[in-house]
């Protein structure tokens, strides 16, 4: 059917200043048959080059969000900046989402079976993202940042097991911090066209990569 969309598996989206809590707030929420989200989890060379590794703070997710780093030291030219054309834009949310079928094994195995699943899914976003940081990952500098340069990324990334309706929904929020790790130690702003651009081929790269997983672990087809 000419009117039919490919399955996207990776939808992206704007985050607005104050949204962290969207997102820290997961953990209190239930987990299919379980209770409790998992916690965030700090992804990126980006992060690792921040000092950032491990479960993801609240206090310096926050403080990410507007441009400083968790000690509150600016690191961008608009940090904490709420109104006007230098408006803080704190970054996207890059969502992956295993398909239907395997959401559906998922809430149907024992918790060791669950892990299994959790753990292909982990690892295909992992490989989604690295992508995305080799292929994507650009922010500017120079005089009206005519110039573009390489940058590595930091990523806050949520899984959660349900739908809004509470159905089982294996899925994960990358949060795409709106800063970018430069070669001369600089942080600056990335720029979000070509993270757009790569969307598909980088959904495409997880949906794969879930795939062997999946078969690997588990046998899957």
């Amino acid at each position: 059917c000419r009117y039919a969309r490919p399955l996207e598996m990776l939808s992206i989206c704007h985050m607005s200043l104050g949204s962290e809590q969207y997102y820290l707030t997961l953990a209190a929420e239930d987990y299919y048959l379980q209770g409790g989200e998992p916690p965030g989890r700090w992804m990126g060379s980006g992060a690792s080059a921040m000092g950032l590794a491990g479960e993801v703070d609240a206090k310096a997710l926050k403080e990410l969000f507007n441009g400083y780093d968790p000690e509150g030291k600016a690191l961008v030219r608009n940090a904490g900046v709420t109104t006007g054309k230098l408006r803080r834009k704190p970054g996207w949310d890059l969502t992956f989402s295993a398909p239907k079928s395997v959401s559906l094994i998922w809430s149907q195995l024992d918790r060791h079976g669950r892990r299994k699943i959790q753990a292909a899914h982990q690892a295909a976003v992992e490989r989604a993202i690295a992508f995305i940081e080799q292929q994507a990952a650009l922010s500017r500098r120079g005089k009206g940042g005519v110039q573009r340069v390489e940058a590595k990324l930091a990523v806050a990334a949520f899984q959660h097991g349900t739908s809004r309706a509470l159905d089982p929904q294996l899925h994960t929020h990358c949060l795409l911090l709106n800063l970018g790790v430069c070669s001369d130690g600089r942080v600056r702003s990335l720029v979000s066209k070509p993270v757009y651009q790569n969307k598909m081929l980088a959904g495409a790269i997880y949906r794969l990569e879930l795939a062997r997983q999946l078969s690997h672990t588990l046998g899957l087809r």
